[in-house]
């Protein structure tokens, strides 16, 4: 499964947008001009009740971003049960019961439901997966800084054939 680049979709491919945060908007393709996603007017993020599975043209959904298709199909059904899936939610709040969460249940957790059967969102697992990594090395680094300033001792260091007294803090 990869993402490519394709002028126009076809129905019930599984669409993702790069927004300018860095962040991916996923949708199912209805056709070749209109897509299904979840979304608050206008944009990506609102309030979680604001947000809602709306039928859009292809050009809201793009907007300034470029268009990319899972390629090779992969869904586990066909493509009109793809957009019969996706169809059933549309004007809706919520998703399998649920408000709109960026982590738990966003627009990615949608289309993926609707392509194969699996609410889940790939890119919060790999942002948690870096954010873990980075929070791991950041607590490491802390607190190792914070152990050494707890350390209130003098110490001496020769350099240069002198003697220097060193006070940590």
């Amino acid at each position: 499964m990869a993402f490519n680049k394709v002028a126009k979709p076809l129905k019930g491919d599984l669409l993702r947008v790069r927004r300018k945060f860095g962040y991916y908007h996923f949708g199912i393709a209805v056709n070749s001009e209109r897509v299904i996603h979840f979304t608050g007017t206008g944009q990506d993020f609102a309030m979680k009740k604001e947000m809602k599975i709306i039928e859009t043209p292809l050009s809201d959904f793009v907007k300034d971003g470029t268009l990319q298709i899972e390629q090779p199909y992969s869904g586990a059904f066909n493509r009109d049960e793809v957009v019969k899936r996706a169809k059933e939610f549309v004007g809706s709040n919520k998703f399998l019961d649920k408000y709109y969460n960026l982590v738990t249940n966003n627009c990615e957790h949608f289309a993926r439901y609707c392509y194969d059967g699996k609410a889940q969102s790939l890119q919060v697992v790999s942002a948690s997966v870096i954010a873990a990594a980075a929070g791991f090395m950041t607590s490491a680094v802390f607190g190792s800084i914070v152990g050494f300033g707890f350390l209130k001792k003098k110490s001496k260091q020769k350099a240069n054939n002198d003697i220097i007294e060193i006070e940590n803090d």
